[in-house]
């Protein structure tokens, strides 16, 4: 009986430590929960228990990430003053990756029906990157007049695409590149992001070729740069009726995403404020998450 009882015990413990999960520079987060939207698995961290009358704060990653890769050392930082969910968007991550043409709409109606499973309706609105793209897209069209989508109250965009279309994002042979497919790719990929290159140790780029091997996600993005249709979607002017109030926030060497974006950005939309942070690439909240976090939460407690 005490070994029986033993075991159990050890099979427990094994099982707990499996659903620990990790950023990419070793750091534990909880395990993910699940939801099925639109039928398909959706993969995400809920962290943090928002205040009285306080909104949630929701989380979109870039492209060709997931939640724990751009936002992971930032969640625990978010969580200790706000329930934080940061969604695995659909063909990323751990999340399903049905094979359709994905589009930044995909992932806008994707976003409101996450929204409407899990009864969200009082909420802020955080994108990285592409992230930033869908989290704008979004609040434009639910603040249109008539729209049934729930209103996020606020808008963070960090680092955002999708004020005009980024060629390099779309280009002619983009249909065919099936992304990462060694760890020196990986390395190469972690250089465009990081400022601090001192950061993209061996271990680093072994644990994040891993997480992109578990993603299975080439297909899914692939579909998205060979997509014609995503060239229609840039915001451009259409950002200025997102009238609610916006932190534009953005790596000072940011060197895929020029600055000249989150400028565009911050001009257009009539409640935005600008703010950098430097010694940070592409991703603050991957590169710098307490200064990140610093902005955020200052933006946040702004009445």
């Amino acid at each position: 009986m005490k070994t029986l009882l033993c075991l159990a015990a050890c099979l427990l413990a094994s099982s707990a430590a499996l659903a620990q999960n990790a950023d990419i520079f070793g750091h534990p987060l909880p395990a993910q929960k699940h939801t099925r939207v639109f039928g398909q698995e959706i993969a995400y961290y809920d962290m943090g228990t928002a205040k009285a009358g306080e909104p949630v704060l929701v989380l979109l990653h870039g492209y060709g990430s997931q939640a724990d890769v751009d936002f992971g050392p930032s969640l625990p930082l978010l969580a200790k003053h706000y329930r934080v969910i940061a969604m695995d968007q659909i063909g990323a991550g751990q999340s399903a990756k049905p094979l359709i043409a994905y589009r930044v709409q995909t992932y806008v109606e994707f976003l409101a029906e996450f929204l409407r499973t899990q009864g969200i309706t009082h909420f802020d609105l955080l994108g990285e990157s592409l992230g930033g793209w869908t989290a704008a897209a979004y609040a434009q069209q639910s603040l249109t007049s008539g729209s049934t989508l729930p209103k996020p109250t606020r808008l963070i965009l960090e680092d955002a695409v999708g004020f005009s279309v980024p060629e390099n994002v779309l280009s002619s042979n983009a249909g065919v590149h099936f992304s990462v497919s060694t760890v020196g790719d990986v390395v190469t990929g972690l250089r465009a992001v990081f400022y601090n290159k001192s950061l993209i140790t061996e271990e680093v780029a072994r644990r994040r070729f891993i997480t992109k091997l578990a993603a299975d996600d080439a297909m899914a993005t692939s579909a998205f740069t060979g997509n014609p249709a995503v060239r229609g979607e840039a915001l451009g002017e259409k950002a200025s009726t997102i009238t609610i109030p916006t932190l534009v926030v953005w790596g000072a060497q940011d060197t895929l995403v020029p600055i000249a974006t989150g400028q565009a950005f911050a001009k257009a939309i009539p409640q935005a404020k600008l703010v950098t942070i430097d010694e940070s690439g592409h991703i603050p909240s991957l590169e710098q998450p307490q200064r990140f976090v610093k902005v955020v939460e200052d933006f946040l407690s702004t009445k």
